[in-house]
């Protein structure tokens, strides 16, 4: 009775073999901040976007190392929007990064709208 409970243990388990293993990480960089981490998938990629509240859409022009080639991130996005780091410039670069630039807003992301002050001439 207790061999087959155990075969039939064993034979779920090799059924699971197809999981997916993270194997390495990657890192988001925005403005030259290591902000996130991602496995290399454009899913993980997005996801990682989405915590930092930056929209997948907004991303123009991402440098990568080389590091990321043959991710799926690379083959499905990077390859077609970024730009990889080449030269000089790679040496300053994470191989295993993805490089973002935001421009940095002008004021404190949480003031409120003030209307300008009328004076009684104007009204």
């Amino acid at each position: 009775m207790y061999p087959s409970l155990f075969g039939n243990f064993c034979n779920r388990r090799a059924h699971h073999s197809n999981i997916n293993m993270i194997t390495q990480l990657y890192q988001i960089y925005v403005n030259n901040h290591k902000r996130a981490l991602f496995d290399g998938s454009l899913k993980s990629f997005k996801a990682a976007l989405g915590n930092l509240d930056i929209p997948f859409e907004n991303i123009l022009q991402p440098i990568f190392g080389a590091g990321l080639l043959g991710t799926d991130v690379e083959k499905t996005f990077l390859s077609i929007k970024g730009c990889q780091a080449q030269g000089a410039a790679s040496q300053e670069i994470d191989p295993l990064g993805v490089y973002i630039r935001i421009p940095e807003k002008s004021g404190a992301p949480d003031d409120p709208f003030v209307p300008p002050h009328f004076t009684e001439d104007e009204l």
